[in-house]
């Protein structure tokens, strides 16, 4: 296993403030404007897509759907509450039987399963759900292309025992018009944390857990290779696969889902060619980071990461767990090797839950995010002038 090497931020200019605790730099300068969907709201994943088949994006968290521009609450289909929770733990949109109406894939931890929705177009009646496996606990999944064929799969977080990701091909004979196959993946991603991209740079999709990461081969029956390279201490869902510092190796950018950090770890390679991974923090002025979604904001061309505090992810016994709400989105300069945070809310009601959406909601040419948590639905508003 490779040796971690931890570095700390400094400030980038004398523009904006320097945190107290963050080693990074911050800046107040409002770049989002909140949206109050439904403040009640009590389900922790929410997407953006179009339910009714108007053009416009929606919004889905739960047990409703609201219709944009003016946000009208329908209603989905129940679903359970347990222990605090509410057992609906991701929302994936993709159109899974091919009748061009957007449906929804979850995965819920106390039911233990994978399951879709069948978006029917009449947002009168309950929708239902169809089956796709019993796996154990879920705590979220990612709608991720595996085998390279443009179709979206699934990859959920499979906490004990197995780990695999599903496949769907439409059949009319099958539940629901959709048949699904399961894929086995290496059992040491049975953990916390899961997240996909290229990290050999061969084209193929790898998969990244909590200790290591499955490397993907081009042979269809040969098994998934297991690289025990790294350790990341308790991941959140997704760990972002992204090359960070522009060096065209693929990077990790993941939060402690249950106590405070979020960090990066950068992919290099030794004087032998061998590849490294070197750990360096961004924050640890928080807790709770659950959810890290990668995403150009300000249209330069590059990514930033948005993130944020999943509001009583264990009900408030996390280090933390009381502290009060916060979302931002950190931007890396690669020349200084520098971050800054960027505030969307501080010390405000949203919480960014267990699945959150960066999509352009009000069709303006940049992305907007929706969050939904134990603290409420919200839609931030980005107000970057194009």
């Amino acid at each position: 296993m490779v040796k971690f090497h931890a570095t700390r931020w400094a400030t980038i200019s004398a523009l904006v403030v320097t945190g107290s605790v963050c080693g990074c730099t911050t800046t107040h300068k409002p770049t989002f404007r909140m949206h109050v969907i439904n403040a009640d709201s009590p389900y922790e994943a929410a997407t953006a897509m179009d339910v009714n088949g108007d053009g416009k994006l929606d919004i889905w968290c739960g047990a409703h759907w609201y219709e944009a521009p003016k946000w009208s609450k329908h209603f989905i289909r129940e679903v359970t509450a347990t222990h605090g929770y509410h057992d609906d733990f991701a929302a994936m949109p993709v159109d899974v039987d091919g009748d061009g109406r957007t449906d929804i894939v979850t995965a819920t931890w106390f039911s233990k399963k994978v399951a879709w929705i069948h978006n029917t177009g009449d947002s009168e009646k309950p929708l239902k759900e169809y089956h796709i496996a019993e796996t154990g606990n879920n705590e979220t999944a990612v709608l991720v292309d595996i085998n390279g064929d443009g179709q979206p799969d699934v990859l959920p977080n499979i906490f004990r025992d197995k780990a695999a990701w599903y496949e769907f091909q439409r059949d009319p004979a099958a539940p629901g018009g959709a048949r699904w196959i399961e894929h086995p993946l290496p059992v040491e991603l049975a953990s916390a944390g899961i997240g996909a991209g290229d990290i050999t740079g061969n084209g193929l999709t790898d998969v990244v857990g909590w200790h290591g990461w499955a490397e993907q081969t081009d042979e269809p029956n040969r098994p998934w290779i297991w690289h025990a390279d790294f350790d990341l201490d308790d991941p959140g869902i997704p760990i972002i696969v992204d090359d960070v510092d522009g060096d065209g190796l693929a990077d990790l950018v993941w939060g402690i889902g249950h106590d405070y950090g979020f960090y990066w770890l950068e992919q290099g390679r030794d004087v032998d060619g061998r590849r490294t991974w070197s750990k360096h923090e961004i924050d640890r002025s928080w807790s709770q980071g659950h959810v890290v979604l990668a995403g150009d904001l300000t249209g330069d061309g590059q990514n930033e990461y948005v993130t944020g505090k999943r509001w009583h992810a264990h009900n408030g016994r996390d280090p933390g767990g009381e502290d009060p709400r916060c979302l931002y989105a950190y931007s890396f300069d690669r020349d200084s090797r520098r971050w800054t945070r960027h505030t969307i809310q501080e010390a405000g009601p949203a919480g960014i839950g267990i699945y959150a959406t960066l999509a352009d909601i009000d069709d303006d040419g940049d992305l907007d995010l929706v969050v939904g948590g134990k603290s409420g639905l919200y839609l931030f508003e980005n107000l970057r002038i194009p």
